[in-house]
């Protein structure tokens, strides 16, 4: 199963762009009064544009987000709309994989991700997943308690 909100990434890329674009006029509004015929702008609306890119940004934290439970070797993305510079990758082995948990009790919705590291120690990472849509928030549910139900079963020992 791959789940994934890389449909909005066009709406992410624009959005940035437009208010950059928006602060940029304010600017030159700001320090060329006559470019307008006098119009007077304080070029506060800079500061409010910047103020908001660092509010959702701080809110979503990495707005983009996929995870590809086919393979053995699950992966897990995170990353900005602008570039796939900036983000998070994690690509584990399915056996390493200990637990998936959903967390919506703090300031953002995340995926917790418990597994064990190339050295054997147990280790956490955090995924944003907060402007998954409803749908998509659902089947990633699925998604983990299939994985339980499924590790369920491996740690059931028989002794013959």
């Amino acid at each position: 199963m791959v789940i994934t909100n890389l449909q909005i990434r066009k709406t992410l890329q624009l959005a940035p762009i437009i208010l950059g674009l928006l602060a940029l006029a304010d600017l030159v509004l700001y320090f060329i009064p006559e470019f307008l015929g006098g119009l007077k702008i304080n070029g506060y609306v800079t500061s409010l544009i910047l103020l908001s890119l660092i509010a959702f940004y701080a809110y979503v934290g990495y707005p983009m987000f996929s995870m590809n439970l086919k393979k053995d070797r699950i992966i897990f993305r995170s990353h900005l709309a602008l570039s796939t510079l900036f983000g998070k990758r994690l690509a584990v082995p399915r056996f390493n994989l200990l637990n998936l948990e959903l967390d919506s009790s703090g300031f953002r919705d995340k995926l917790v991700v418990t597994y064990l590291n190339r050295h054997g120690k147990e280790a956490k990472q955090s995924f944003s997943i907060t402007i998954l849509s409803n749908r998509k928030k659902e089947m990633l549910k699925q998604a983990v308690e299939d994985f339980k139900r499924e590790n369920s079963a491996q740690n059931l020992h028989l002794f013959i």
